[in-house]
């Protein structure tokens, strides 16, 4: 189910940059959310050069949104978000001014994954 959605401006991660983010992403999910490989989804956007602001400026901006199913305490994404920050920022070597991470929640019941509605999350 998790699905990650990376934007970043042109060239600022290459291909293979992005496969590296994407392996990283998906071993770090796998382990910190206890879930199959196969349920990662990652998929990367690129804006032109001079689409990206921070503050008002031009500026290689990097977002992450990252679609999880609810149930997860507030504890585990906090800790989620930290460890998430690391790998963009090592991946894209942007400021912190210019990173943006956000975590998106549907209910089990509004989620399939391989053909399946997703089952409920244990708090933790």
């Amino acid at each position: 189910m998790p699905l990650y959605t990376i934007t970043t401006q042109a060239g600022v991660l290459d291909g293979p940059a992005k496969s590296d983010l994407a392996e990283k992403l998906t071993a770090f999910h796998a382990e910190y959310a206890a879930v199959p490989k196969n349920w990662a989804h990652i998929v990367f956007h690129e804006y032109p050069i001079g689409s990206g602001f921070t503050a008002g400026r031009s500026s290689p901006t990097v977002a992450l949104t990252l679609l999880i199913r609810t149930g997860r305490s507030a504890d585990y994404k906090r800790e989620m978000l930290k460890r998430l920050w690391s790998l963009v920022q090592a991946a894209t070597g942007a400021p912190d001014e210019e990173i943006v991470l956000g975590v998106q929640e549907v209910p089990s019941s509004q989620a399939m994954e391989m053909g399946q509605i997703m089952p409920d999350v244990a708090s933790s």
